[in-house]
């Protein structure tokens, strides 16, 4: 991952904690992302911040194709992460309800009631400390196709680019 896309996966997922903390307003997305830029330059621009870093432990990875799946379990669990799987958004839901995990790591398009961005929503409501990471080889989504806070990985992805994501500062 380039230094560009880092600092843009920080600054989105800071500024997401921040609108979190105030109790999720309305109208304030340009001061809390302003704080976040701030707070990036203010740590040398490598992103570490001991208050803001949260470790991932455990992961969810959802996607319908069995052997994408599988690499990416495999992968994740070779790092050491403790690896849950799903192939559908309804399944992964499901999963969510009786597991605490650190990070999601979805497909976007997906059979089921609901695709990779229903789940990153979802999510996002339901479990705000939960981090999201999406994937599509289909379509390219930038910060506005995104909920705050949430990163974005096209396919094909290098497994050690989606580690390096995992491992980097929340």
């Amino acid at each position: 991952m380039d230094m560009d896309q880092e600092a843009y996966n920080w600054i989105t997922r800071r500024a997401h904690d921040l609108w979190q903390g105030e109790g999720c307003p309305h109208g304030r997305d340009r001061d809390h992302w302003s704080q976040a830029v701030a707070e990036w330059r203010a740590h040398g621009g490598d992103g570490v911040s001991p208050d803001v870093e949260t470790q991932i432990r455990k992961i969810l990875v959802v996607d319908d194709e069995p052997l994408i799946r599988y690499a990416a379990v495999d992968a994740l669990e070779a790092e050491g992460f403790d690896v849950l799987e799903a192939g559908s958004a309804d399944e992964a839901l499901v999963i969510l309800q009786s597991n605490n995990v650190d990070a999601v790591f979805t497909d976007v398009n997906m059979p089921g009631s609901t695709d990779g961005l229903g789940l990153m929503s979802r999510v996002r409501e339901r479990f705000p400390r939960t981090r999201v990471i999406v994937t599509s080889g289909h379509v390219r989504l930038g910060a506005f196709d995104l909920a705050s806070g949430v990163s974005f990985i096209p396919k094909p992805y290098a497994h050690e680019a989606l580690v390096s994501m995992l491992r980097g500062p929340c």
